[in-house]
């Protein structure tokens, strides 16, 4: 074998080691950025209904809004919830693998490459040089 196909067949297996990782990686985040989704769409969930519930409520305007608040406890316990589980970044795990593939395809771009939202790399044709 000639040496510039041995470096050609190293280049095609580091690609595909490269993307078999980017892969595997997409699709380990996968199942946590769903539980996520999950966790914040019950808990939104249920701060809409316990806001719901607060406003429709016909002592709201006669009360003060300590009282009426301490009348809704599923309104302030879901709230705090919220605000607790937004602290601790779920609005960036829920997209973790959107992060890491956008990134990913601003890094590949310099080498005329992309990749699909799996991992899959995508060779871009050569751009014609016009002189």
């Amino acid at each position: 074998m000639s040496p510039e196909q041995t470096a050609c067949e190293e280049i095609i297996a580091d690609l595909k080691a490269f993307e078999r990782r980017l892969t595997e990686v997409i699709a380990c985040l996968q199942p946590a950025t769903y539980r996520w989704r999950i966790l914040l769409l019950v808990v939104s969930i249920c701060v809409a209904t316990g806001a719901g519930q607060w406003i429709m409520d016909p002592m709201t305007r006669n009360v003060p809004l300590t009282h009426s608040l301490s009348n809704h406890p599923f309104f302030i316990v879901s709230t705090i919830l919220l605000g607790i589980i937004f602290l601790m970044g779920v609005h960036k795990r829920v997209i973790a693998a959107s992060i890491i593939t956008s990134r990913t395809r601003e890094v590949l771009c310099d080498f005329n490459m992309s990749c699909d939202d799996t991992g899959k790399l995508i060779l871009k044709p050569r751009p014609m040089n016009v002189t």
